[in-house]
């Protein structure tokens, strides 16, 4: 078979194109991080990405290979607990830590994310932990209940063609030996390991040659200015893919010439005719360390971009999220004329544990090749909804989700994951623009198959939250009804929910049921250790015992007020362990104004947004929070001067000082 490399010698027209297309510029994803810096794992907490997680009640996730190869540490992810609907065109806050450094001086690195939908039977969480098997007559077995037994996101047929296509064989491997010829096999994976239905190949490479499910958002990188452009112009948004099929080969060959004279048609998969996506500057992170929260704002795709939103039979789209990341070390060279390529397997740039010579002396490094030439890491969310939005509003309004992420236990016990807390922390809402209505969409899901053992409130295992207004972030006791009707009573703008119903709802987030303090007291009066009976009553509704499920939706809130609102979740905030709080700031914009603060602004302070006529936009902000958002000249002024004022202010500060010492002298 023909070797597809990037040849630095004369090639044949077809032959130089093709190098070009699939490789000289093409970002290596598995070729990345070697040993001697720290690996890297990156987790998604909003919404909950699962790490290969279902339903398992321990520490560790049980099977590493149940849908995707995530290369995450086993103790990370979030079980399923009720799959989250959203609405068409709403902003969901895309919340992720990754473990290496990223957008930094000590390693380039970059960050894809994509989303997949579809029909429930073709996307899927399972019931069991059980990967999904490679038969056509099983892969959808139904348990006694009629749900389907095996997970899945990428679909059997995907998969065939995976197996049946040849692997691109210009690639770089170093010294592992490859199994396969066909494009299960790769650096990460030499012997083909099924990982769900996933196709390694395309999982270690970005853009991939061959036609996917996958659909781009956003792509982050640290060399933008390079990158960006071919991204964006080679993503399957906006490119159609081309493929054997028929050759005799046994692999399909990449190729159009190797494969019509060997009797196979070379057809065009036409591209997801979406916007390209957009393609931004790495956010920091420092290294050694999964801590430093991203976040990104993802405007939903609606129906005239995913048909299966409307949907009457299914109530929308069924849907996943996942994200990749790699870092990529200076040995390793991912794209470019000096591109890494298959003429480096036999003379690798490191080998495993090379010795170096520094002053004379030989010293060793800590080098795995596995390692070496392929380290990319994925997380994906649990499947979700798109549905249609209710009649009574138009496209034109916003949206914006507010969910709680994190699971049950203390830091220790969660790492890498991370306690609870709102998502976003902080939302930024304009009330209104050119005609926009605003609304809040509260709604956030958990687990009830958290380790016994890991500490929290109410009965053991489950995840609970709830909403209800405090004065400010520093206090931890909400406001009473009465205190609240007051507010109300005297014109005072500042209750978030006004109507008493909806503060019920947000307190007590559906429980019925329920057994009141005494009840419970009278109920256990007899028992040795009453207190911890209480605890776990199921219908101790001041603990969201009786909720059914860790699943609440509050419903669409039309935000009519401008002001700050905070509010804090009264199960899981314990002053010195854990703080669930958060804020959300309205603010009126004016129907005549620019668009200097569009409506999809959902978090914190922003830069100006990129060019890209893609709905899904958003920009890098000094908080690690990457918006929508394109700043005003006003605020653009405010920041361009504002080094001058700080520079102002610490000389005075500084004058000031001086002429305090000198007095005291």
């Amino acid at each position: 078979l023909v070797s597809v490399r990037a040849s630095r010698s004369p090639s044949p027209p077809w032959y130089h194109k093709m190098t070009k297309d699939l490789l000289v510029v093409v970002i290596l994803m598995a070729v990345i991080l070697p040993p001697f810096l720290v690996l890297g794992d990156v987790f998604g907490h909003s919404p909950p990405m699962s790490n290969n997680r279902l339903n398992e009640k321990s520490a560790s996730r049980s099977n590493s290979q149940r849908l995707f190869n995530s290369r995450n540490n086993a103790l990370g992810g979030y079980c399923y607990g009720g799959s989250l609907n959203y609405y068409a065109g709403s902003i969901v806050p895309i919340e992720w830590t990754m473990g290496h450094s990223c957008g930094s001086y000590k390693a380039s690195c970059q960050v894809v994310m994509q989303y997949m939908c579809g029909s429930r039977d073709d996307i899927r969480d399972g019931t069991s932990t059980t990967a999904i098997v490679d038969n056509a007559s099983s892969y959808n077995n139904k348990d006694a209940n009629g749900d389907y037994v095996y997970g899945m996101h990428e679909s059997y047929s995907y998969y065939q063609l995976c197996k049946g296509r040849s692997r691109n064989r210009g690639l770089f491997t170093s010294d592992q030996i490859l199994q396969t010829l066909d494009a299960r096999s790769t650096r990460t994976q030499s012997g083909g390991t099924k990982f769900g239905f996933e196709c390694n190949e395309e999982r270690d490479y970005y853009p991939y040659w061959a036609p996917s499910p996958w659909k781009d958002i956003v792509i982050f990188t640290d060399d933008s200015e390079t990158l960006c452009p071919y991204f964006t112009r080679e993503s399957l948004n906006v490119k159609s893919r081309w493929t054997c099929s028929g050759s005799s080969f046994p692999q399909q060959p990449l190729s159009e010439p190797l494969c019509t004279s060997t009797g196979g048609t070379w057809a065009e998969t036409p591209s997801w005719n979406i916007p390209q996506p957009q393609c931004l500057p790495a956010p920091w992170t420092r290294d050694n360390s999964v801590g430093h929260l991203q976040i990104y704002n993802w405007t939903l795709p609606m129906p005239a971009t995913e048909s299966c939103i409307g949907s009457s039979s299914e109530g929308g789209c069924t849907c996943v999220l996942r994200i990749r990341y790699n870092v990529t070390a200076a040995e390793i060279v991912g794209y470019g004329p000096s591109f890494t390529d298959s003429t480096f397997n036999s003379r690798p740039p490191l080998g495993a544990d090379p010795l170096v010579n520094v002053s004379g002396v030989p010293l060793q490094l800590a080098v795995n090749t596995v390692d070496l030439n392929g380290a990319v890491f994925q997380d994906r969310t649990h499947t979700f909804k798109i549905r249609p939005r209710p009649s009574s509003l138009s496209n034109d309004d916003v949206i914006y989700n507010l969910g709680v992420r994190g699971k049950r236990g203390n830091f220790a016990q969660v790492f890498p994951s991370v306690e609870y807390d709102f998502s976003p922390e902080t939302l930024v809402i304009h009330q209104q623009q050119q005609g926009k209505a605003a609304y809040i969409h509260p709604q956030w899901t958990g687990c009830d198959a958290n380790p016994d053992f890991f500490s929290g409130r109410g009965f053991d295992g489950s995840d609970r939250s709830n909403m209800v207004q405090i004065l400010d972030t520093m206090h931890n006791v909400p406001y009473t009804d009465a205190q609240l009707d007051t507010l109300i009573q005297a014109g005072n703008g500042s209750v978030l929910f006004q109507d008493a119903s909806l503060r019920y709802l947000m307190a007590y987030i559906g429980q019925t049921g329920c057994l009141s303090p005494d009840q419970l007291a009278d109920k256990y009066k007899i028992q040795p250790s009453p207190s911890l009976l209480i605890e776990q009553d199921r219908q101790n509704c001041a603990l969201l015992n009786a909720a059914p499920t860790p699943y609440f939706d509050g419903g669409l809130v039309r935000m009519n007020r401008t002001g700050t609102f905070h509010y804090m979740a009264t199960r899981n905030n314990l002053f010195g362990t854990r703080s669930q709080k958060g804020t959300i700031i309205v603010m009126s914009v004016s129907t005549n104004s620019s668009s200097s603060t569009t409506s999809s602004t959902a978090l914190s302070s922003s830069t100006p947004s990129s060019a890209s006529s893609s709905s899904m936009s958003s920009s890098l902000s000094s908080s690690s929070t990457i918006t929508s958002t394109t700043s005003s000249p006003i605020s653009v002024a405010s920041r361009a001067s504002s080094p001058f004022i700080v520079i102002l202010l610490t000389g005075a500060c500084l004058l000031i000082v001086r002429a305090v010492y000198n007095r005291m002298l």
